[in-house]
């Protein structure tokens, strides 16, 4: 019975995290729950309802389980390289096309006011931190184990999407005016680079720069809708998932899709067991 529940976990957590925050984001909008809970403790509620669904049915020891991808800091420094220059770089290129194609100056609204703010970034490095263990190293991972790499970061994506839509709809701390599809588009593809750069390198700490500097550039950059338009947004989301799904396409791992393939067996140790 102990094993059913173990092949469930991971639907019951993603399940489970969309109707609590729903009910976290009602509390806060009818005033139940006190506004200035909002900012960080959405962040803490999605970590803490990980962690209270994997202790209830594998213990202390799945908890601990949980932040291991975190001491995988010493992978090539190049992860770490692709993790600070992802987001920002394509965002860059992105408007730089668009000025092309367009004829006027689409970095005019480009600010660093936001990222100056101590109390934004404490909660872009929260967002983060909490989201490498709970979205990538934890969803992630276990579903890629299932239904194959890509697969496995396209469903964390639509779970991660219908996490965020409750706060799309309540229209503060997140990016404003924010329709469901562009969201969606988004979210798909900043689940699927993190799923590249955590099936390849299996280093948390690299996922981490990532998430930090994809967070940064939507604050920086006139990507979002407030400061580069609907269709700006759009865009940009479609050519970060295309992009995304490329760097999968091109550099695996593999399989894409289905089942990890078993490892082959090693003549050695079936000798030494015989």
């Amino acid at each position: 019975m102990n094993d059913i529940w173990k092949r469930r976990e991971v639907w019951i957590f993603l399940c489970l995290i969309v109707v609590v925050n729903s009910l976290f984001i009602a509390g806060i909008n009818s005033h139940m729950v006190p506004f200035h809970l909002y900012n960080v403790g959405r962040f803490i509620l999605l970590g803490s309802t990980l962690a209270c669904v994997v202790f209830a049915i594998r213990g202390f020891s799945g908890v601990r389980e949980l932040v291991g991808s975190l001491s995988a800091w010493r992978v090539n420094p190049l992860w770490y390289l692709l993790g600070l220059c992802w987001a920002p770089s394509l965002a860059i290129v992105f408007l730089a096309g668009k000025s092309l194609l367009t004829g006027t100056n689409a970095f005019a609204n480009m600010t660093f006011e936001l990222v100056e703010r101590p109390s934004m970034m404490r909660t872009v490095v929260i967002a983060s931190f909490i989201g490498e263990i709970v979205w990538v190293a934890y969803s992630i991972g276990t579903l890629s184990k299932r239904f194959g790499m890509l697969a496995g970061s396209l469903i964390v994506g639509a779970f991660w999407t219908m996490w965020w839509v409750p706060m799309a709809l309540f229209g503060k701390g997140i990016l404003t005016d924010l329709p469901i599809l562009p969201l969606f588009v988004s979210m798909l593809g900043i689940a699927t680079m993190c799923g590249f750069v955590y099936l390849s390198s299996r280093s948390g700490p690299a996922v981490l720069v990532l998430q930090i500097m994809v967070n940064t550039s939507f604050l920086i950059f006139p990507v979002v809708p407030a400061s580069g338009g609907l269709p700006t947004y759009l865009a940009f989301s479609a050519t970060y998932l295309l992009a995304s799904l490329t760097m999968f396409a091109l550099f695996g791992p593999r399989p894409l899709f289905g089942r990890p393939l078993a490892a082959p067996a090693d003549p050695a140790a079936e000798a030494a067991a015989a």
